[in-house]
């Protein structure tokens, strides 16, 4: 019992970080420098996930994304990772791939992103459905939340 009631405190709390309520427009890079633009999403649900190599929690939640991704994948659900790391590219692609993320990652080494998601550390969890409405948000990383988000997902 105390355990959901945990969990809802973090849904919610991840909620009331100032996640915007449709996905906003913005473009990154990918680690080879192609541009991408939020509108690849469109009609699509979409889960974006700021993390960092140095970051250990993000660390933990790669298996849990790519259990999602594996299971929606079919469904259309789109995972993007936005490395928020200061330093080079080539630092973010050894990381990606040591820790086996194969979904698409983009780089924000400013965070210009911090301020629209309103995230305040790493890392950070927007799922959006196909109609770029916001489905949940959630800060900082707990094996616990691998449900919270299976479950919205199982709903879109």
């Amino acid at each position: 019992m105390f355990r959901k009631l945990a969990l809802a405190a973090l849904v919610l709390a991840g909620l009331a970080i100032g996640a915007p309520s449709t996905l906003p427009a913005f473009s990154l890079p990918d680690l080879a420098g192609k541009p991408h633009a939020s509108s690849e999403y469109a009609g699509k649900p979409v889960l974006i996930d700021f993390w960092a190599t140095w970051c250990a929690t993000c660390k933990e939640s790669v298996p849990e994304l790519a259990k999602l991704k594996a299971k929606y994948e079919a469904k259309g659900l789109k995972v993007v990772s936005i490395s928020v790391d200061k330093g080079a590219v080539a630092k973010v692609d050894k990381g990606a791939k040591k820790l086996g993320i194969t979904w698409q990652v983009l780089h924000d080494p400013e965070s210009s992103l911090s301020s629209v998601f309103g995230y305040t550390g790493v890392p950070a969890l927007y799922l959006y459905d196909a109609q770029g409405k916001l489905v949940s948000s959630l800060a900082g990383f707990d094996p616990a939340q691998e449900a919270v988000l299976d479950a919205a997902l199982s709903k879109l």
